[in-house]
């Protein structure tokens, strides 16, 4: 009981880390494009990782391990390179919308290329949990939502996710023995290496707000709670609870993100509430008894 107790606690505490990073990455825009932040947030997480675990890295680290990170890196790096490119032709509400699926993504991607079965009841807690996610969303917008208008942005993206959904697949596979902080590691220094050239070419590097408090109040942030904390957490969670419990607890994440909105706006807040109780019931049934 104890266990499940810290479990729970553990993934509730990474989900709202990841929501946070929603927020605070709007916040850092005036002052630095996406691609730089990303960027520079990898670069930065490393540096300051360095001293805690180089010694553990130079010891501990062979080709074949370098080899899964680098692949398991670059499908994150894709997922970010993606999202930037899919705003450019559609919007921040679709791709929200399109996120919901990321669950469902991954279940069919395991099927696909690992053979693994995902439970009935776990994949009807994925269909409701998309489901009420996404009348979270549509509840606290005032933009209309019509999907029947794909664009080629919606196209970029769902490939995104797909990436994202194969990386965090892939480090449950490959990345058993590794320690979890050791695996942060290996994802923010090579995730860093791969983003580096892109940094150079797009990252606009000469109109980033260096001398604003702010800019480095957001990216210290970024940095050390939703990059190091949020990588650390999730090759802990992987390893405990396993892919669809965890991509599972993303449900959750428009409702931590618009919920402090509706102390202002309490009629949308009464409209998101059927939307937010679906979301709980979809953690029911995606939880580990069910399993």
């Amino acid at each position: 009981m104890k266990s499940i107790l810290l479990d729970n606690f553990t993934l509730l505490l990474w989900v709202c880390l990841m929501a946070s990073s929603f927020v605070v990455s709007e916040q850092l825009l005036p002052y630095v494009n996406s691609i730089a932040s990303t960027a520079l947030r990898f670069l930065l997480a490393t540096i300051l990782m360095m001293p805690f675990i180089g010694k553990t890295f130079i010891e501990q680290w062979n080709y074949k391990i370098l080899l899964r990170y680098s692949i398991i890196s670059l499908l994150l790096v894709l997922f970010f390179i993606g999202l930037f490119e899919a705003l450019k032709t559609t919007n921040a509400m679709r791709t929200s919308v399109i996120y919901t699926l990321l669950p469902l993504i991954s279940v069919v991607i395991t099927y696909i290329g690992l053979k693994l079965v995902t439970p009935n009841k776990q994949i009807v807690g994925f269909l409701i949990g998309t489901l009420g996610a996404i009348w979270v969303l549509v509840a606290f917008t005032q933009e209309k939502l019509v999907l029947s208008e794909w664009r080629l942005g919606d196209s970029i993206f769902l490939v995104a996710c797909c990436c994202l959904a194969l990386h965090v697949i892939l480090i449950k596979k490959w990345a058993t023995d590794v320690p979890p902080m050791l695996g942060a590691f290996y994802i923010m220094l090579l995730g860093s290496l791969i983003l580096l050239p892109f940094l150079m070419l797009f990252g606009d590097l000469n109109n980033i707000a260096w001398q604003q408090n702010e800019f480095w109040k957001a990216l210290l942030y970024l940095t050390v709670f939703t990059t190091i904390a949020t990588f650390f957490l999730q090759q802990h969670l992987l390893k405990k609870v396993g892919p669809n419990r965890l991509l599972g607890y993303t449900y959750l994440i428009p409702s931590i993100v618009v919920i402090p909105q509706g102390i202002a706006k309490v009629s949308q807040l009464y409209s998101a509430l059927p939307g937010i109780m679906l979301t709980f019931l979809a953690l029911y049934l995606i939880s580990q008894k069910h399993q």
